[in-house]
C-alpha cells in the first residue's frame, strides 16, 4: 500500500513537472502611451484606439497579455519614460515624439528594428509614406515605426479674403501668389493712420524655405548650409512679405479675423473644422486651409512631424513586440480608424487614398469649406519630415537672430547669411 501510495505521488509530481514544461505560460507585453492628443489640441479617444488595438491583437495571439498605463498627459509623457529607462522599466513597446527619437536612439534605448523589418515577409517598407518611414530612422537603420503624422497647412480667413473681393487660391499656389493677396489684404480700414488688417501671423522663414524644397540641416552628418542663393531668394522674400505687416501681428489678431493668413497643424484643422469645436474657436469669421505656397523652384511643401512606436532593446518579448507594433503601424483597418477619428493622418499611403477614408473626412467638415481631403496625399508626399531636437532648436535660435534681423532692415542678406553660417560652425563644432 506504502508502495502504490508512493508510487501515486511520484507520477502526480512528474505529471505537474509535464504541465509546466509543455504547457507554455502566458507571455506579457507591456506599453507606454500617453492619454489624449500628441498635437496639443482635444482628443479623448486615444486609449481607446489602443485598447481595440490589443482586442485585435489578441484574436491572433490569445495567450499574450497586452498591459498598458492610462492616464499619462503628454506634456508629462518625457519625464515619465525618462523614469522608465532609469528604473530599467521601460516598456516593451513605447510612443516615441520625434522630439525624442535621437536622444533614445544615441542612448541605446530603442531595439535596432532593420533585421525585423527585412526578414518579415508581411511586412512592406514602401506601403508607407517615405516621410513618416524616413523619421524613426538613423544611419540607414530603422529604430521607430511611425504611427500618426501631421503636417502643416495654411489657415485662411475666407471673410477677409471675400471682403476685398479675392478667391480663394488654388492648391498649387505659389510666393507670388501670396505676396499679391497680401499686398491687397494689408491696409489701415479705419483711416486712423494704424494698420488694422494683415497679410500674415507666425508664417516663418522656415515655412518659406522649405517650401523650396530645401532641407538645410543635415543631422547624420551635424551639419548646416544656409549660406547659399535659395536662402538669400528667401529671406529676400521674406523681407518684402514683412514690410506689409506695420504693426506687429498676434495671435489674437487672427482670432479676432484681422489676419489673412497662418500657417497651423492638420490636427488643428481636424479638431476645430467640424461642429461645435469650429463654433467655439473661430465664430467671428468663415475660415479653410490649403497646402503652404510653392517657393522658388520647389513646391506646395509641408514640414510634416511624426509619432513613431519604439520597441525596447531590453524587452524579452522582441518578436511579439514587434508583431504588435506592426499591427498598430501598418494594419489599414487600425489606420483607417486613426484617420477617421483622430487630429492626425494616417502614415500608409493606401489608407489616405482610399475612399471611404476621404469621405468620412468630407462629412466633418461643413459645406463652406473647400479644402479637398485628397491634397492631403499630396502633401505627405511632397513634405519634408523634421525631427525637432534640442540640436535643431539651438540651429533655429541662432538663425532666428540673424534672419529676423536682416528681415527688418536693409543689410546685405549674402553678408548677413556668411555671418550666420560661421556662428552656426562655430556652436557645432564645440
Amino acid at each position: 500500500m506504502k508502495r502504490l501510495k508512493l508510487w501515486l505521488l511520484c507520477l502526480c509530481v512528474m505529471i505537474a513537472a509535464l504541465i509546466l514544461v509543455f504547457i507554455p505560460k502566458q507571455q506579457k507585453l507591456t506599453i507606454g502611451i500617453f492619454a489624449g492628443s500628441n498635437w496639443n489640441v482635444p482628443s479623448s479617444a486615444s486609449d481607446e484606439r489602443i485598447e481595440n488595438a490589443i482586442a485585435a491583437f489578441n484574436e491572433i495571439y490569445p495567450d499574450v497579455k497586452v498591459e498598458f498605463q492610462s492616464g499619462i498627459r503628454p506634456e508629462l509623457y518625457e519625464e515619465w519614460l525618462s523614469r522608465q529607462i532609469i528604473n530599467d522599466q521601460l516598456p516593451d513597446v513605447f510612443f516615441v515624439p520625434s522630439q525624442m527619437f535621437s536622444m533614445l536612439a544615441n542612448n541605446g534605448s530603442l531595439a535596432d528594428l532593420t533585421y525585423l523589418s527585412i526578414h518579415d515577409d508581411q511586412f512592406h517598407q514602401e506601403e508607407y509614406y517615405a516621410n513618416s518611414l524616413k523619421e524613426g530612422m538613423k544611419d540607414n537603420k530603422l529604430y521607430a515605426l511611425p504611427y500618426e503624422s501631421v503636417p502643416t497647412l495654411m489657415f485662411v480667413n475666407k471673410t477677409l479674403l471675400d471682403k476685398e473681393g479675392i478667391s480663394m487660391p488654388d492648391s498649387d499656389w505659389t510666393w507670388d501668389d501670396f505676396y499679391s493677396i497680401c499686398n491687397q489684404i494689408s491696409k489701415d480700414t479705419n483711416g486712423d493712420g494704424i494698420q488694422d488688417q494683415f497679410c500674415y501671423y507666425d508664417y516663418t522663414w522656415e515655412d518659406a524655405l522649405y517650401s523650396t524644397g530645401t532641407a538645410f540641416y543635415d543631422e547624420v552628418n551635424n551639419q548646416v548650409d544656409l549660406n547659399n542663393e535659395t536662402t538669400a531668394e528667401t529671406v529676400a522674400f521674406m523681407r518684402r512679405l514683412n514690410a506689409l505687416n506695420t504693426e506687429k501681428v498676434t495671435a489674437e489678431m487672427f482670432d479676432k479675423g484681422q489676419v489673412a493668413f497662418q500657417p497651423m497643424n492638420y490636427s488643428d484643422y481636424r479638431t476645430y473644422m467640424p461642429y461645435p469645436w469650429r463654433v467655439k474657436k473661430y465664430s467671428t469669421f468663415e475660415w479653410d486651409c490649403l497646402t503652404m505656397p510653392a517657393g522658388a523652384n520647389g513646391g506646395n511643401i509641408s514640414q510634416i512631424d511624426t509619432l513613431m512606436l519604439g520597441l525596447s532593446s531590453r524587452s524579452k518579448n522582441q518578436a511579439m513586440a514587434w508583431e504588435f507594433m506592426k499591427l498598430l503601424s501598418s494594419e489599414p483597418a487600425i489606420q483607417s480608424e486613426l484617420a477617421k477619428n483622430s487630429p492626425a493622418v494616417s502614415v500608409l499611403r493606401k489608407v489616405m487614398q482610399s475612399p471611404e477614408v476621404i469621405d468620412a473626412l468630407k462629412a466633418d467638415n461643413p459645406g463652406s469649406s473647400s479644402f479637398e481631403m485628397t491634397i492631403l496625399n499630396d502633401v505627405m508626399e511632397q513634405g519634408i519630415a523634421i525631427r525637432r531636437t534640442d540640436q535643431y532648436n539651438q540651429i533655429i535660435q541662432i538663425a532666428n537672430s540673424q534672419i529676423n534681423e536682416l528681415m527688418n532692415n536693409d543689410a546685405d542678406i549674402e553678408n548677413g547669411l556668411a555671418s550666420m553660417q560661421r556662428q552656426i560652425d562655430t556652436y557645432l563644432r564645440k
